[in-house]
């Protein structure tokens, strides 16, 4: 019963905030510590999404819905695109144990956070990896967006978009081989 109604107050709350759009100025999100590398076949990339979930994101992540940040990648051989790829960071928060069940599907894993910097750290961090056949070099494409969500308070989708401005983060980074020193003589 208190759950029921602490998801409708914060449900509530996110409507409301999402029908003020005239005071909203969205974030700014994008990506910093972008790094590609490959070693033998196997292709490594790791991001930070920064500037994403500023603003009214911690209402949004406390509504009790699920929510999803989405990613695609896409990795290029040349001018050749050879892997192309979707995956989700996923958000759900229990009002009453007070946290935040966090999937993070690149890594096939779950684990939660106790509070809203905790979960932030979380789904802006990136690691992604990639067994090719066949890798000469070559470079990475990121990029991030948000799908539109239906508010159970006001039956209505609310494309989540707005909250980065409309515009997705994107980057384009070389993919580096890396070569490793070892110290057998």
């Amino acid at each position: 019963m208190f759950q029921t109604l602490s998801n409708k107050i914060i449900t509530g709350v996110i409507t409301l905030s999402m029908m003020l759009l005239s005071s909203y100025e969205g974030n700014n999100a994008k990506f910093d510590n972008v790094f590609a590398s490959f070693v033998g076949s196997q292709i490594f990339v790791s991001a930070q999404l920064i500037d994403a979930f500023e603003n009214d994101f911690e209402e949004v992540f406390k509504s009790g819905q699920r929510i999803e940040i989405f990613f695609n990648i896409k990795i290029f051989s040349e001018d050749l695109q050879i892997h192309d790829a979707e995956f989700r960071h996923a958000v759900l928060f229990d009002p009453l144990g007070k946290y935040y069940t966090v999937y993070l599907e690149e890594q096939q894993m779950q684990t939660t956070a106790s509070n809203y910097e905790e979960l932030k750290e979380i789904i802006s961090n990136v690691e992604y990896s990639y067994n090719s056949v066949k890798y000469d070099g070559g470079h990475i494409l990121l990029s991030a967006y948000l799908k539109k969500i239906k508010l159970q308070s006001m039956q209505k989708e609310y494309d989540m978009m707005m909250l980065w401005k409309f515009k997705k983060p994107k980057v384009n980074t070389p993919c580096l081989k890396q070569e490793f020193e070892t110290d057998f003589q």
